[in-house]
């Protein structure tokens, strides 16, 4: 999975990690993928799930009144399992703050090994319930992991 976008009904994009995978502003995609929706919605009453711009898909979903866009290599197996996994994990407490920080742990927690998700998942926790040092150690031990 390469990247997690979160954007609202008016397509403000707001949060989102990966966008470097992609060219172009993130702000014009919130706006571009909300306007599809609201025609292909307009015109035949379901709105799109899926988009392939070259060797990339983009999986989309909803998390409350917000789509959850995951981009993947066109061929990857888990593409649907790993958007599937992002939308739980998203909307599994409405009090979390979603933000840039927040999609990193959940990426991190959708991707890597089992042995890793537990402390990931501690990360979450602090994330949630404002214990950012325990959020902050985590995300830490994220980046050493990625740069």
């Amino acid at each position: 999975m390469y990247g997690i976008f979160l954007i609202n009904d008016a397509g403000e994009t707001l949060a989102s990690i990966g966008w470097e995978n992609l060219r172009g502003d993130s702000s014009l995609f919130g706006g571009f993928l909300s306007a599809v929706q609201m025609f292909i919605k307009k015109i035949s009453g379901t709105e799109i799930d899926e988009l392939r711009f070259g060797d990339l898909k983009l999986l989309i979903g909803r998390a409350q009144e917000n789509y959850v866009v995951t981009l993947h290599a066109f061929d990857d197996p888990s593409a649907e399992e790993h958007n599937r996994k992002v939308i739980s994990l998203i909307t599994e407490d409405p009090e979390v703050r979603l933000d840039n920080g927040f999609l990193g742990l959940v990426n991190e927690m959708v991707t890597h090994e089992e042995a890793d998700v537990e402390k990931v998942r501690s990360g979450v926790r602090g994330w949630i319930s404002g214990d950012f040092d325990e959020a902050k150690k985590a995300a830490r031990d994220w980046g050493s992991k990625v740069f």
